[in-house]
């Protein structure tokens, strides 16, 4: 199990007050992969967002109504970016070709197919707040390019990329 399983539920003062927080500000964020084998794939990520959480209550059946048990299982949902592509296609090969070896490749231990993940917010003086960790991360979706001749403005074109993952976690306290 990724968490302890001592979960506090005693309701207790909080040790930060609402007056002593600040506001995450939504472009303070930096997105690690994998520097030695996707170095080109974490830059240049514009948007991501940090995936749904849900968990599956199982029923009971009784005659007369259907009662919810303890949840049994979390569900989260896929974390998805969008990047901007270099005119090289070096970032959106470097996906490309992670989701090409997922199926051709054979997982070794000097092969780690499945790779780690940190979302790394900043406070407001750029310093890191929190770091969230998807463990066991691997693309299982790489978007289309749109090259279009007939537009009058240069937009620089960008791709979306699905992660499924085992869990995430938040690794690091506010100091």
């Amino acid at each position: 199990m990724p968490y302890d399983l001592k979960v506090n539920f005693v309701q207790e003062p909080s040790s930060v007050l609402a007056t002593d927080l600040n506001y995450v500000n939504p472009t303070s964020f930096q997105l690690v992969i994998d520097n030695l084998k996707y170095p080109n794939a974490q830059f240049n990520v514009q948007q991501v967002a940090l995936p749904e959480m849900s968990v599956s209550n199982p029923e009971i059946s009784t005659r007369q109504r259907n009662i919810l048990s303890t949840p049994s299982k979390i569900n989260y949902g896929s974390l998805e970016l969008t990047f901007l592509i270099d005119e090289k296609l070096i970032n959106y090969m470097e996906i490309h070709d992670w989701i090409y070896g997922l199926t051709t490749e054979q997982e070794t231990k000097s092969l780690k197919v499945q790779r780690d993940l940190q979302l790394i917010i900043l406070d407001s003086n750029n310093n890191v707040a929190r770091e969230i960790q998807f463990v066991n991360a691997q693309p299982v979706s790489l978007g289309s390019i749109p090259f279009d001749i007939t537009s009058s403005d240069i937009t620089y074109l960008t791709a979306t990329v699905a992660f499924e993952y085992d869990y995430f976690k938040f690794k690091r306290d506010v100091i």
